[in-house]
């Protein structure tokens, strides 16, 4: 290879790291929690979510104007205290405008306010009814009789809504709370009080902001449609549409969800649409148009589910709910470390703790394969030295005539029983861990047991560390720590390479490797580069070991 080639793959290299600092320093926000944009729709903006009048989902046969609220009308704020969460429903719709959780708090300090799943910045759906030929306010204006300020005991606790419209027409909503549950039931009653048939349609109608601020921030469209899941994470550029049975939708973040859940059979429709560039959209869901008469009445019913993505709540609300947590590219591997993580959390209580003791015995598992491979690393690099001199000549001999220089080597290195490719196996170890790397960040970066955890001075292992700023970058002591015991495993690990000198370049080149990584790695789960670090660690044991077993040829 000549000289200016050689001087390319080193730019090409140092460019690659100058483009990755510049990236990590200057374009990586941190994350934060986004407001829905404030947007004021002109005349000819697309429908949203909670007009009706057109669009997928909609129904256009049944009146879209409607009556206001009269200005008589006192809406009321209903609290109700859980064991596991505040709720507040307002009157005007029966809706959930306030859930915050008991449990969980927004930040690691003893003195935060607890999660919010619900509040101004992140809501809850709108119940809408349309009936034919009838004016009907756009949120029904409930009335309540009855305390506002409700416990949930040991029995399920019902809040009843009623609404009589002039005319005859009457509805009711009942809200049903359960102890030690994140869901609550939701229960619509249309009674036609009139003379006459009428047509009514009720719809959902949800909207919030959706965005994605690199792996550590989002808040995502998510929805199971005929049983599969899927996600909107980033603003849309036209109106989505979700053919087949709706199991549930909702909104969320990596830790916590607000879903709606049909509870009903057959297809209908779901659409997400856009309401403006930054991510706000609009969510739709109608049942079906239903005719009742004269004297008769119509029940609807729905789940409502308010809390953490953590598997057996989920579960208990139904409906495959469970499916909302994001277990990555290798979901099985993934819900595997997260069993083996609180499986082993379970005797030492410490997070950091258990991801060292569950990298020992994943490095055990591996033991045998990996010191295979070292071995045979080692021996080719014995090998090598012992014919460095018969290569040498062979260079400066067939030094103009490449191609010929490396059919004689290969002859040399065949005469030797040296196989070219086989010191390239001592990246199977690491090809192998690779699958389970992938797993272990999909578990720290999504599995709520770990939110909060802390291990030494790093006070959350799923997020990545962040203990003061220099010139704007983080300073981060897990990383460099990875990266200085990434440099002395790589150390010992024989690099000798047989073959031409592009290879040889290429493994002059690896030695960069703990500086990219290093980097790379940066914004990474804490809990992930601490995996990382005791990885390395081992490894270093190890070849020290291998270096042992196998000496160094005339040693």
């Amino acid at each position: 290879m000549n000289s200016d080639l050689k001087k390319n793959y080193i730019l090409f290299l140092v460019l690659s790291v100058l483009v990755i600092v510049a990236y990590s320093a200057f374009f990586t926000e941190a994350p934060k929690e986004k407001q829905p944009a404030k947007i004021d729709q002109p005349a000819s903006a697309p429908a949203t979510a909670g007009d009706l009048s057109g669009g997928t989902g909609s129904i256009r046969e049944l009146p879209a104007e409607f009556e206001p609220i009269k200005s008589s009308y006192v809406s009321k704020t209903i609290k109700v205290r859980s064991d596991l969460y505040t709720a507040e429903i307002d009157t005007l719709g029966g809706k959930v405008v306030g859930w915050n959780l008991a449990e969980y708090k927004k930040t690691v300090d003893t003195d935060s306010v607890p999660v919010g799943v619900i509040n101004e910045g992140k809501k809850s759906f709108d119940t809408i009814l349309r009936v034919k030929n009838e004016k009907m306010p756009e949120l029904i204006p409930f009335s309540y009789k009855g305390n506002t300020d409700l416990v949930v005991g040991t029995e399920r606790l019902d809040v009843n809504l009623v609404w009589k419209k002039p005319g005859g027409l009457a509805v009711r909503k009942t809200i049903s709370f359960y102890p030690g549950k994140y869901f609550i039931k939701e229960n619509l009653e249309i009674f036609n009080g009139t003379k006459r048939q009428i047509n009514q349609k009720v719809h959902i109608g949800w909207e919030n902001t959706v965005y994605e601020s690199g792996s550590n921030s989002l808040y995502e469209f998510v929805s199971m449609v005929g049983g599969e899941v899927k996600r909107t994470k980033k603003p849309l550029k036209e109106t989505k549409t979700f053919n087949g049975e709706t199991n549930w939708f909702g909104f969320g973040d990596k830790y916590f969800l607000s879903a709606f859940l049909p509870e009903i059979g057959g297809d209908q429709g779901l659409y997400l649409q856009p309401l403006d560039e930054k991510g706000f959209a609009g969510a739709g869901f109608s049942y079906p148009e239903q005719r009742t008469a004269a004297g008769k009445s119509y029940k609807v019913g729905w789940k409502s589910y308010f809390g953490p993505k953590n598997e057996p709540d989920l579960k208990e609300a139904g409906y495959s709910l469970e499916k909302s947590i994001d277990y990555g590219y290798v979901g099985g591997l993934t819900k595997i470390a997260v069993v083996l993580l609180k499986f082993v959390n379970n005797f030492f209580s410490n997070f950091g703790i258990s991801i060292i003791v569950l990298t020992i015995f994943l490095r055990v598992i591996f033991l045998p394969l990996t010191v295979k491979s070292m071995k045979s690393m080692k021996g080719v690099q014995n090998k090598m030295k012992k014919l460095k001199p018969e290569i040498d000549a062979l260079k400066e001999k067939y030094k103009d005539d490449k191609s010929t220089q490396q059919a004689e080597m290969m002859k040399l290195y065949t005469s030797n029983n040296i196989n070219p490719l086989s010191s390239l196996g001592g990246c199977l170890p690491l090809l192998i861990q690779f699958p389970v790397f992938i797993a272990l960040y999909f578990a720290l970066l999504y599995s709520i047991d770990l939110r909060h955890s802390s291990f030494l001075w790093v006070n959350d292992l799923s997020q990545p560390e962040h203990l003061f700023d220099v010139m704007g970058i983080p300073f981060r002591v897990l990383p460099l720590l990875m990266g200085v015991s990434w440099f002395f495993s790589q150390k010992l690990t024989p690099m000798t390479t047989p073959g031409s000198e592009t290879m040889e370049l290429q493994m002059k080149l690896m030695q960069f490797m703990p500086i990219i990584f290093t980097v790379m790695f940066w914004g990474l789960p804490s809990g992930l580069i601490l995996y990382w670090t005791v990885s390395n660690i081992l490894s270093v044991g190890q070849q020290l070991y291998i270096n042992r077993q196998v000496p160094e040829e005339g040693g």
